[in-house]
């Protein structure tokens, strides 16, 4: 019952988050220079009286709160609206994305767990040796760049110079990106050095925290060998506080996602919602960004249950 209260009040609050988000979202866009009505009718000459008619269709003539509040009451019976762009249903756009953009979620996880782990426990038990210190550079240098630079950077390597890999991220609509894996490669490796580099950090500093504790002191004076000190106590004792990281790492990928998805022209909800934004699509960025939100609270949700139950301390208040 503890369990079932601890999810249902973390659900709760992550939940509480999402009607201000969607306010804020709509007041970002609101302030963007540019008009949804013009972009509807790009590439026409259109009369004063079809822009008057298109703003009346896309309910530009109301006032903002007007416009809100009709999207979030239509929101709240299982309708996002349609795209002020080409009036698909935004659930369509949506559902013909997200499967994209999970694939490539999924394999940046399944990728940057193990290697954050793997390389932050490293790190953390040699810290100040020469291994720690190349680690902190790389990794340093890795966090600092952003991630349509390093994303650039592939690409003139791996897409201009050793041609082994596509530049771009594109295939057909009806086909997933698993029958071309090697539209991945890019992308995926992108959003796992970005990932890794600043979770595998953390973990870093967790093991080399328990490293220095009292309890692994002791273990040593046993006599026990290092590598059994550290598969027994410091790697069990660092893994709970490390997974919060690793979960933080998801809104590290989503966010990425936006941006690396629109350098290699990869069709998700990434690319889609840098697209929508542009062209100040109200009703398909608040869709998108309710999605991803929705995504980010299950994670941290998550999270926060496997480290209340793999923490002795924690997991008795459960």
């Amino acid at each position: 019952m503890r369990v079932a209260r601890f999810l249902f009040l973390r659900t709760l609050g992550g939940l509480a988050m999402l009607p201000p988000l969607s306010v804020l979202v709509f007041a970002a866009i609101e302030v963007l220079p540019g008009d949804a009505a013009v972009y509807a009718l790009a590439g026409q000459n259109p009369s004063a009286e079809l822009m008057a008619e298109t703003r009346h269709r896309l309910g530009l003539d109301r006032s903002p709160p007007e416009r809100y509040l009709d999207w979030f009451s239509g929101l709240l019976q299982a309708d996002m609206g349609r795209s002020a762009i080409n009036g698909q249903s935004v659930s369509a756009v949506i559902e013909g994305r997200i499967g994209n953009t999970v694939i490539l979620g999924v394999l940046v996880i399944l990728l940057m767990v193990p290697l954050a782990l793997a390389v932050g426990v490293f790190a953390g038990t040699r810290e100040g040796r020469i291994g720690d210190r190349v680690f902190s550079l790389i990794t340093l240098c890795l966090v600092a760049i952003p991630e349509f630079v390093l994303a650039a950077a592939l690409i003139v390597i791996f897409g201009f110079g050793l041609k082994l890999l596509p530049a771009t991220s594109i295939f057909p609509v009806e086909d997933s990106p698993l029958m071309h894996p090697t539209v991945l490669v890019l992308p995926v490796a992108t959003l796992t050095l970005v990932a890794a580099s600043g979770a595998s950090r953390q973990v870093r500093v967790g093991v080399a925290d328990v490293m220095r504790s009292r309890y692994v002191e002791l273990a040593r004076l046993k006599g026990l060998p290092e590598r059994r000190v550290v598969l027994r106590h410091v790697i069990p004792n660092a893994v709970g506080p490390s997974l919060q990281v690793l979960a933080g790492s998801v809104g590290v990928v989503i966010g990425g996602s936006v941006i690396v998805e629109t350098v290699f022209s990869y069709p998700g909800l990434g690319s889609a919602l840098a697209a929508a934004v542009t062209t100040r699509d109200f009703a398909l960025v608040e869709g998108i960004v309710m999605v991803l939100a929705a995504a980010l609270i299950i994670a941290y949700t998550a999270a926060d249950l496997a480290v209340s139950l793999l923490t002795p301390k924690l997991r008795t208040a459960l």
